[in-house]
């Protein structure tokens, strides 16, 4: 499946992850589609915070490496929330975030604007 760009996506994401936190039941009223694309923004933002927390490591930079290493957790934790309420077993997240890694990491390091833009919607989504 190729990224799609989930700012279109960015009001229900962000009201389906706060309901869904805070209101389990209301999580029925997004739909699969939304579902689907939050859960793959947040295993592109688990790959992109964790390449942003290697390069801040590199820099010599603690406070901001342990910065992106939180939003690298708390990406994986929206990623492993989202592909529950999809019916995904571990299995299958596992091997999402395998694939989401072969493919993002490359273009991540390899391009710096690709790096940026990444984070950037990493963080209007708040996983970054």
């Amino acid at each position: 499946m190729r990224w799609r760009s989930p700012v279109r996506f960015l009001v229900p994401l962000v009201s389906a992850m706060v309901l869904a936190s805070a209101f389990p039941a209301t999580s029925q009223i997004v739909t699969d589609e939304a579902r689907r694309s939050a859960y793959e923004a947040a295993l592109k933002c688990f790959v992109a915070n964790g390449s942003a927390y290697g390069d801040a490591q590199k820099a010599g930079d603690a406070a901001e490496a342990a910065a992106f290493d939180a939003k690298a957790r708390a990406s994986f934790d929206a990623a492993v929330r989202l592909g529950e309420l999809l019916g995904h077993s571990g299995t299958r997240v596992e091997q999402d975030f395998r694939l989401t890694q072969m493919r993002e990491l490359p273009q991540i390091v390899s391009n710096p604007a690709y790096a940026r833009q990444s984070l950037q919607t990493c963080k209007a989504l708040g996983l970054a």
